[in-house]
């Protein structure tokens, strides 16, 4: 059942000749599909209990990979810094930015990457930033 299931497995990293994303009878030259990552990434362990590889464990079922987060601090770059520039800094605070950690970035002194990141993502929100 495994095997004809992977036989009938739609190709999902390629489109196909014609733009569309791959099914599982496409054929002919395939092409590269666009991938967009979400910022900021999240970096996860590829650890795995042995005793999975060796027996029916339905606990591999429950499996949750383990998370790092990102931990120190980032300045922002000088295009973070015009983009930053183009919303207003009560829009930030509305959202849960400090004022102090907005000048901090703003001032380009080191702040915690989580709230960098944030910023970021508020950005992305309104539209002004896509990385």
């Amino acid at each position: 059942m495994l095997l004809d299931s992977y036989q009938n497995h739609p190709e999902a990293k390629s489109l196909g000749p014609d733009g569309r994303a791959c099914e599982f009878d496409t054929r002919g030259l395939l092409r590269h599909a666009h991938v967009y990552a979400n910022w900021p990434p999240i970096y996860i362990g590829k650890e795995s209990d042995k005793h999975w590889e060796e027996g029916e464990d339905l606990s591999l079922l429950d499996f949750k990979a383990i998370e790092y987060k990102r931990k120190g601090n980032a300045v922002a770059d000088d295009e973070q810094l015009a983009s930053i520039a183009k919303v207003p800094k009560r829009e930030f605070m509305r959202r849960g930015i400090n004022q102090h950690t907005l000048e901090k970035i703003c001032s380009k002194e080191p702040v915690r990457a989580i709230k960098l990141a944030k910023c970021l993502k508020i950005l992305e929100g309104c539209g002004i930033w896509n990385q």
